[in-house]
């Protein structure tokens, strides 16, 4: 069995994600998480008929809910983790304005919070979600003789920050193709590092760009599916 891995959510736009000021560890990781999508479309009048005529005009970004539950009770009254509140205050200053990231000019983005990206699996990337906070409430539910919170649970609602086709290869048919595997490119991935896992020859990257239409090697993102042709 391999080691537990630990979820966390981080601001996904800092150069110093592992900063605790930029990052947050689950103390547990969620028992369950729910993801939803919706897609947007106009009804015009149908004359005649039972059903109007749709019209679709997009898609929503989809949404990713859970709740994490954190308790330092048992970590002793001198843990650094003790009052549980100056942990999960982090949670709230993803919501805020990035003000690092401030720049002139009417499209600066100078009045947004900060993409964060959910991962959970450090081997796999099993759930690596680019995403905002839209919504973040915490409850306190116990606390000790001085009345410091040891015990809470946090329910989060992150909206996807990145289109899902953009996880996708340019040609997503080619997944389907006779001897054609699929992988999850995981943080630090290189075209010629996975050239070398699956073929055992770095040089073999130029076969991963052209099945995938990757006009730039250096323009992999965690969480894209690559399709990995037969030699």
């Amino acid at each position: 069995m391999g080691e537990l891995s630990k979820g966390r959510l981080v601001v996904a736009t800092s150069a110093t994600a592992d900063d605790e000021s930029t990052a947050i560890e689950f103390m547990f990781n969620p028992t369950e998480y729910s993801i939803s999508k919706t897609n947007t479309w106009n009804t015009t009048a149908n004359k005649g008929k039972n059903v109007p005529k749709y019209e679709f005009t997009g898609g929503q970004p989809r949404e990713l809910k859970l709740d994490l539950f954190f308790d330092s009770y048992l970590e002793g009254p001198d843990s650094q983790y003790r009052d549980l509140s100056l942990t999960l205050n982090r949670l709230f200053n993803f919501m805020l304005i990035d003000k690092g990231a401030q720049s002139k000019g009417a499209n600066s983005g100078m009045s947004d919070p900060p993409k964060c990206r959910l991962e959970w699996g450090q081997q796999t990337k099993h759930l690596n979600f680019e995403c905002y906070v839209t919504s973040c409430s915490v409850n306190y539910t116990m606390f000790d003789e001085t009345g410091v919170p040891i015990r809470a649970k946090a329910s989060l609602v992150l909206k996807e920050a990145m289109d899902s086709e953009d996880l996708l290869p340019t040609n997503p048919t080619s997944l389907g193709e006779p001897g054609r595997r699929r992988r999850l490119v995981a943080e630090g991935d290189r075209l010629d590092l996975i050239a070398f896992q699956e073929y055992g020859d770095a040089q073999e990257w130029r076969r991963l760009a052209e099945a995938n239409h990757l006009a730039n090697p250096l323009s992999l993102r965690p969480g894209m599916i690559l399709a990995i042709p037969p030699r």
